[in-house]
Formats: structure tokens, sequence, C-alpha cells
């Protein structure tokens, strides 16, 4: 199976050798870098890792280095050729859950205690995102994981997921603090 290279902020700030905080108050700010370009995933924007290679000077070893890591095998050069990505706000739309239910089920699962959810296809920004394909080929396994049936997939959320129409938790930016805010 083929799977893209993909960044986040961190990783991007990596690639350059830059601040976190440069790549959304600098160039997302000044619009070198635009979240339309990204797939939005629980709150947080993740780019196509050909868009993040292109035009500027980066580190050939970190890229590498994510290339390793992600075991990505091709560079997407938009949004659209990403697939369906899925964070924990999203994962617990799609079983009707809290995101608290879904990271304390991934952390059971990081710490030995079962296998309900499958392990995450990446771990960008200090996130763990699935491939929606990833979540939907252990949902079985989920719900058989789940108690009092409370994980339920819904079938209504994952062809928002796939359509590219789904606007539920996670799906936009969150404003964050008071920055751009303060009247002058």
């Amino acid at each position: 199976m083929s799977k893209p290279l993909v960044v986040g902020r961190h990783e991007f700030a990596k690639l350059y050798g830059v601040g976190v905080t440069t790549v959304s108050n600098g160039w997302v700010h000044r619009g070198d870098l635009s979240y339309e370009d990204a797939a939005i995933v629980s709150g947080k924007p993740f780019w196509p890792g050909g868009l993040a290679i292109r035009g500027r000077q980066r580190d050939e070893a970190v890229l590498v280095e994510l290339m390793r890591e992600q075991g990505a095998t091709f560079k997407p050069a938009s949004r659209g050729e990403l697939p369906v990505l899925v964070g924990l706000q999203e994962y617990a739309a799609l079983f009707g859950v809290t995101q608290q239910v879904v990271a304390l089920a991934r952390r059971r699962m990081l710490a030995g205690e079962g296998a309900m959810l499958p392990p995450s296809d990446y771990l960008l920004s200090s996130s763990p995102l699935w491939l929606l394909d990833t979540v939907l080929e252990g949902a079985e396994e989920t719900m058989a994981h789940s108690r009092k049936g409370t994980w339920m997939l819904r079938n209504d959320v994952v062809e928002a997921l796939r359509s590219g129409l789904y606007d539920g938790p996670g799906s936009s930016i969150a404003k964050r603090g008071n920055y751009g805010t303060a009247s002058a």
C-alpha cells in the first residue's frame, strides 16, 4: 500500500530549522503557507509532503528521516492527493464516543493493556493520526471490545469524511488565545 508523506507544524519547523510558531504565526499569517492547502484533522493542519518541500531551503536529512519514520512512499503535492485522515476527534465521532474515551483506549493500547484501537498510521506534531481505511479495517475489533456496546460505527460520519463534507468535531482550526484579536 502506498502511503503519503504528511507534515504538521512541528515537522514543517524541523524540516526548515525554524520554531513551530514561525509556521503558524509567520508563514501562515504572511500567506506563504495556507490552511486551505492542509487537511484539518482534530483541529490541526496537516500538509501534503510534496507541498511542504517546495521552494524553501530544507534539511534533506530530516526529509529522509520523516519519510522513513512514516513509511511514506510518495510526496503528494496537494491536499486532494491525501487519503482521509482521522484524529482523536474524528475517531470519537465515528464511534459515537468522546475524544477522551478514544484517548484512553489509545493509552491502554500503547501500554499493552488491550488492542481496542489499531496502531495509528502517523504521529505528527504530537497527534496520532489514522488513515480512515485503517480505522474501518479495525472497526469490528473496536466494537467487539466495547463495554456495553457503546462504540458503534456511524456510517453517516464515514460517508461525510469520505466525501469531504465532514463538519463535525475537529473539522476546523479552533482559535486559541487572543492572538490577533486585541483591539488597537
